[in-house]
């Protein structure tokens, strides 16, 4: 797995008991495939690793790579506090069928340069899976240094930088830097939503939660921003931009758990001991949506 293309992150669906809902999983993993994605993450943020356990999260990438059945790759988030459950994470996702690892430096205490370097290089000496590293600052407390990308990025295992910034320029001129300092093969992708929908980052994959709930738009609207066709980039953006900023102001996780529910998919509330984002937002993501739907559907 090289990490490029769209790929999508899905939320865990939850039943009512708070029980993780496997069949509607199943289903949205089928569902998004079908859309055209290139790849999908499990038990990224989107999909509530953090409130997972162990046994949980393994059953959680087993249903999901059985329902893609080798159609396109799936990664497995690693994430945790300890290096030990990062470890056991990655056993379980590669006895899972992974294609691929991804890891954020998640912490209780900000990790320092020379301990996240110590955890990839503890990870990569226990699986010979592909990894993507990946840097959430405002989650983690951690900001990669494209030094410190660009030391990892040496070993063979690290493919791909799953990253961020303020704004489209100083993602662009991280990704050229980036570019100056590795030598082998990396695929610099962006996370943060609201940098796809400026239409100014081409980069090499664009990782995305809502693309899980929106993939036939988001897949549109990165072909359109590959192409350099400005025209059909302003025409995706003016209807997909204000329902991806409105999910993006409201809580993390939540506000996904309920575009899920505005799309039809039955993803429940997310696991206590967050609240789900309040009811009277579901109107207008169906306002926003119809008119997304209306606009590019008929096309």
């Amino acid at each position: 797995m090289n990490f490029t293309g769209l790929i999508a992150y899905p939320i865990t669906p939850f039943l009512p008991d708070g029980e993780v809902s496997h069949a509607e999983l199943g289903a949205l993993v089928v569902g998004v495939i079908r859309s055209g994605v290139d790849a999908l993450t499990v038990l990224g943020s989107s999909g509530s690793f953090a409130y997972l356990d162990r046994a949980e999260r393994a059953r959680v990438a087993r249903t999901a790579i059985e329902a893609a059945d080798g159609r396109v790759p799936v990664a497995v988030g690693i994430s945790s506090v300890g290096t030990r459950g990062v470890l056991e994470a990655a056993a379980d996702a590669q006895a899972a069928g992974a294609a691929g690892l991804v890891l954020s430096p998640v912490s209780y205490v900000p990790l320092t340069d020379d301990e996240v370097m110590v955890q990839v290089r503890t990870v990569c000496a226990e699986t010979d899976l592909p990894v993507c590293l990946y840097n959430n600052p405002g989650t983690t407390q951690f900001d990669y240094s494209l030094p410190v990308v660009a030391e990892l990025a040496a070993m063979e295992q690290v493919v791909a930088f799953k990253d961020t910034a303020a704004d489209a320029d100083t993602f662009n001129e991280r990704q050229a830097r980036l570019a100056d300092l590795v030598d082998a093969p990396l695929s610099h992708g962006v996370s943060g939503d609201l940098l796809m929908m400026s239409g100014e980052v081409r980069s090499d994959a664009w990782h995305s939660g809502p693309a899980a709930l929106l993939p036939g738009y988001y897949g549109r609207l990165r072909s359109a921003v590959l192409a350099g066709d400005q025209q059909e980039v302003e025409r995706i953006r003016q209807v997909l931009s204000p329902l991806v900023e409105h999910v993006a102001g409201l809580r993390k996780i939540s506000g996904l758990h309920l575009l899920a529910r505005a799309c039809g998919i039955a993803a429940g509330d997310p696991r206590a001991p967050l609240l789900p984002s309040p009811g009277s937002e579901l109107r207008e993501l169906g306002r926003l949506l119809d008119l997304l739907e209306a606009a590019l559907d008929a096309d």
